[in-house]
Order: C-alpha cells, then sequence, then structure tokens
C-alpha cells in the first residue's frame, strides 16, 4: 500500500506541473495577442480584405474598433484569469475551464467556417 501512495504523489506532482505549463502558456499566448488587437487593431490579419476596398477605413467605421477592442479586452481578462491560476492552486480549475472556453470558441468558429463557407486561406 504504501508503494501505491508514493507513485500517486508523483503523478500528482507531474500533474502538477504540466497544469502550470499548460497555464502558463494559454494565459501568455492570449495576453500577448489580445493586446496587440487592444493597441492596435488595425494590425488584425482578417482586416485585410476589408481594407482592399479603398472606402473603408478603421477612422470612418468607430464601430468596428469598438468590436475588435471588445473581444480583444474579453480575451484579454481571460488571458489574466488564467495567469492567475498558475499562481494559486485553489483557482486552477476555473482558470483551466476559462481556457477551454477560450480557446474552444476559437475551435467552433474555426470549425464552423470551414464547413459552412471553405477552408481559409490564412490561418
Amino acid at each position: 500500500m504504501k508503494v501505491r501512495y508514493q507513485k500517486r504523489v508523483k503523478l500528482t506532482n507531474r500533474m502538477e506541473i504540466f497544469k502550470f505549463v499548460v497555464l502558463s502558456i494559454s494565459g501568455l499566448a492570449l495576453l500577448y495577442a489580445c493586446s496587440m488587437r487592444l493597441i492596435n487593431p488595425a494590425n488584425a490579419v482578417f482586416l485585410q480584405t476589408y481594407f482592399e476596398n479603398s472606402e473603408n477605413s478603421l477612422k470612418t467605421d468607430i464601430d468596428l474598433v469598438s468590436e475588435i477592442r471588445g473581444v480583444g479586452a474579453v480575451m484579454f481578462l481571460g488571458g489574466i484569469m488564467t495567469l492567475i491560476g498558475t499562481i494559486r492552486t485553489d483557482f486552477r480549475q476555473t482558470s483551466f475551464a476559462v481556457a477551454t472556453v477560450l480557446f474552444g470558441g476559437v475551435v467552433l468558429g474555426r470549425s464552423l467556417s470551414f464547413f459552412l463557407m471553405a477552408s481559409p486561406t490564412k490561418i
């Protein structure tokens, strides 16, 4: 019985390290990508085709800038919540749930676009 308990403790320690690494990478990725959307939404890749039309510009489309920054802020806060899980172990399960919902939403949106429209040219 004692040997079995010791193996379980090692597995838990490995799992804690895994959780820490996953939450750290996810949180940093969210913070980086979303801070770019908050600071300069014009650099978003999806706007390149929008700007190909000379009539479109971010200076005239304040609603578009607001939407981009709104989504960026939500995901930025999700990144902060994910990073909090690396520090506080009692918040780790919530952090995983937040990261799963955010990244799952991206996967769901990309999958719907793929099946309903076509394969995107740039991912």
